[in-house]
């Protein structure tokens, strides 16, 4: 059984899974304060089913690129848990997770997924992945302006799906894109993924893991007052 978490947007996911089926999850959708809620939002699912937290096999977390302070939270609260229960770490990319989720959503081997991630300014994260078997395998994970991504995926079928949809729905032109603003990262995509790796015994050292943040936390200047 996986306790997975998924913190690396404004929205807070966490679902219980055994052999790739969910058994429980809850979300908050909007503007979560990951530092109040994840905890409760833990002791809540796990409450509902009562399961026993050592009776867990593994830790799954969203590994990032995403939001800092989410991922920094979920990665902090994950490991914790590894220590305290002594149980094995899994990381998943979020961006993988995600277009495993645009995969789960449109069921088509014949299209490519394109999750993105807003990164704030002009920019975005995103990854181009196919159908591969069981996992979706990534082409590429930048950080650009949405332009650029243009001729990557210039008179291909995509689906393009996650935050930053908005961003490139305005600048793109490909009749062959369909835009999902639906679909966000969740804890649910994470489940297949983090089975395979547990499957696999994929785990991550949980004292040397640290997110993928890709670039450094945007902060605001405060200038005094002249």
């Amino acid at each position: 059984m996986i306790l997975n978490l998924e913190t690396s947007s404004e929205c807070c996911s966490v679902a219980l899974s055994h052999d790739g089926e969910i058994l429980g999850f809850e979300e908050v959708l909007q503007n979560a304060n990951h530092a109040s809620i994840l905890a409760v939002m833990i002791d809540e699912l796990t409450n509902h089913h009562h399961i026993n937290l050592h009776s867990l096999d593994a830790i799954a977390v969203s590994a990032g690129p995403g939001s800092y302070t989410g991922l920094r939270i979920g990665a902090a609260t994950a490991k914790g848990l590894c220590y305290a229960l002594s149980k094995p770490l899994i990381v998943i990319d979020s961006l993988q997770a995600l277009a495993n989720g645009l995969y789960l959503q449109h069921m088509s081997d014949e299209l490519l997924y394109c999750p993105t991630i807003d990164a704030r300014r002009n920019e975005i994260y995103y990854g181009l992945y196919k159908q591969e078997g069981e996992v979706l395998k990534a082409s590429s994970h930048l950080v650009l302006f949405p332009k650029f991504l243009e001729d990557e995926i210039k008179q291909k079928k995509v689906v393009l799906g996650g935050s930053g949809v908005e961003k490139c729905r305005s600048i793109l032109n490909n009749d062959s894109l369909v835009y999902d603003s639906v679909t966000i990262p969740s804890a649910r995509w994470m489940v297949l993924l983090a089975e395979k790796k547990l499957r696999g015994k994929k785990f991550c050292d949980m004292v040397l893991f640290e997110p993928n943040y890709i670039k450094p936390p945007y902060i605001s200047q405060k200038y005094p007052a002249a």
